[in-house]
């Protein structure tokens, strides 16, 4: 007899449907399992047999095949456990065939019929809301990541032989309607800490409210580490959408159930020891690396020369495109990794080059060795190149400090809903979206007195045509936090420019930022 139920399968962060068809027929008695089933599925034969023998029905000896169809996918997961065992208990006459249609089947056997939790349960029931099935069976424990997906009647069975007397109608499990609880993050330490730098500061605030890249240069000790860890508690809530991205791509990375929508931006922090996989992703099964975990939030690289140079050029195709694409032998999956990038960078072996005390004991050549770590096309993908020096011993002794993160959050929660009106209608969500079209040219307008500032700037510092359509998206914000009242298609003026200029100064000597 032939049955069929349904799982799904992961690649990367997204789930694809699989069809599980099992078939019981008179032969030597096994199970065998095929349809690429690699790893975990591979080892669910036994699983799946001894906990058959726990369901509190008679399991016949019989020959039984089980294919996971498509069979040109890999499947690796141990949550199609519960497919195969429900489809051979159809098979073998046990529970009704319609019981299993239009339901999604996801979750782990132990050998005594008791369902565990698996990874990626949350991408699994975004599969099947895209699919059309209208109930997802899954352990009872992850009933809080199941339902965070609205449009699903999701069922949390404690073990195989009570799923079974509910497929049979003997005893209904309830269907579950939780609520979707909100996992927070812990907000940063707060911007007003931080005496002078205050075009470090200024450059933070436009960094988060226009969705742009930051590098910041200069001797050690002066406070970049410092601005980074305060970024955290600038950036607004995430929306329901970029929310459930997110939380899908940290739950298939940490291998664990979510206990709610992650709606703080996630803020990641490599060292610079990470390995291409670790930052990019890789291995087998494919997991997301340091790029996608930071999908939707910042990425921070502190000491950027010491990571390695793959690591650095690969951080390419993600800054311009939002994603990563791994391509192997056997198959291709596409990660998403549309975050934010902030770095840090001395600007000399030593650091001090530029400081206005101490005296830099590097040469020339050594500076330029140092400058040449990071290529002129991943400096031409920055948005923003601030130096920042040491503030002065009267500046850190005065006590003056800046506005607190709440009022600049304020000023770039204005900033961002500028945005959206500006930018509705479009792909774009924020002014570091804007395509580099006609869209650019009308969204990003400049007055004919700014026009002409542009071409002199890009011909006196030789900057490419991607570097002068960053500095017009940066002018961009800092219209939208000078003049939060005016309209949102007004041109951009001179001073936002000259302020959009200011804050794209690279690091060591004069460099030609023609590199493509």
């Amino acid at each position: 007899m032939l049955c069929r139920s349904v799982s799904a399968g992961l690649a990367g962060v997204e789930g694809f449907l699989v069809t599980v068809e099992a078939d019981v027929s008179l032969g030597l008695p096994g199970l065998t399992v095929v349809g690429q089933a690699s790893g975990p599925v591979s080892e669910a034969r036994d699983r799946v047999r001894s906990a058959l023998r726990r369901c509190g029905h008679e399991i016949k000896p019989r020959k039984q095949i089980v294919n996971l169809a498509p069979a040109g996918r890999r499947k690796d997961s141990p949550g199609h456990d519960l497919a195969v065992a429900c489809a051979l208990l159809g098979a073998h006459g046990i529970v009704p065939a319609d019981a299993l249609a239009g339901a999604m089947l996801w979750g782990e056997l132990a050998l005594d019929g008791a369902l565990r939790p698996a990874p990626g349960t949350l991408a699994v029931a975004d599969c099947a809301r895209r699919a059309g099935l209208h109930t997802l069976v899954v352990p009872r424990e992850s009933l809080p990541e199941a339902t965070l997906i609205d449009g699903l009647t999701v069922i949390g069975a404690p073990t195989l032989a009570e799923l079974t007397a509910h497929l049979r109608g003997d005893t209904l499990l309830p269907a579950s309607v939780a609520e979707r609880p909100v996992a927070r993050a812990r907000h940063g330490p707060d911007l007003a800490d931080v005496r002078g730098l205050t075009l470090g500061k200024l450059a933070l605030e436009v960094m988060v409210a226009g969705g742009h890249n930051l590098l910041l240069h200069g001797p050690p000790g002066v406070g970049k580490t410092m601005l980074a860890r305060r970024a955290a508690g600038l950036f607004p809530d995430l929306e329901d959408e970029a929310a459930l991205e997110v939380t899908k791509v940290h739950g298939i990375a940490m291998a664990r159930s979510a206990d709610g929508l992650i709606r703080r931006p996630p803020v990641r922090m490599p060292h610079h020891s990470v390995s291409v996989a670790g930052l990019l992703g890789g291995g087998t099964p494919v997991r997301p690396g340091e790029v996608s975990l930071a999908h939707r939030g910042l990425l921070f690289l502190d000491e950027l020369p010491e990571f390695s140079r793959p690591c650095l050029e690969g951080l390419r195709e993600p800054l311009e495109d939002g994603r990563v694409r791994l391509v192997r032998a056997r198959y291709a999956v596409e990660l998403p990794a549309r975050f934010q990038l902030m770095a840090a960078m001395n600007p000399c072996p030593c650091g001090f080059a530029g400081h206005p005390e101490r005296a830099c004991v590097d040469g020339p050549a050594a500076v330029q060795r140092y400058a040449a770590r990071i290529s002129g096309p991943l400096v031409d993908r920055m948005d923003l190149l601030v130096g920042v020096m040491p503030p002065s011993a009267e500046t850190l002794a005065s006590g003056s400090t800046g506005p607190p993160s709440e009022v600049v959050q304020e000023r770039i929660a204005m900033a961002r809903r500028r945005q959206r009106e500006r930018l509705a209608g479009t792909s774009a969500s924020t002014n570091a979206e804007i395509p580099a079209d006609d869209a650019l040219h009308t969204l990003c307008a400049l007055t004919s007195s700014a026009e002409s500032l542009l071409t002199s700037l890009a011909r006196v510092r030789r900057w490419s045509p991607r570097a002068q359509h960053r500095v017009r998206r940066v002018a961009r914000t800092i219209a939208d936090l000078q003049r939060p009242d005016a309209a949102p298609d007004e041109p951009i003026r001179d001073e936002d420019l000259a302020m959009a200029a200011q804050l794209r100064n690279p690091p060591g000597p004069a460099q030609d930022e023609g590199a493509a």
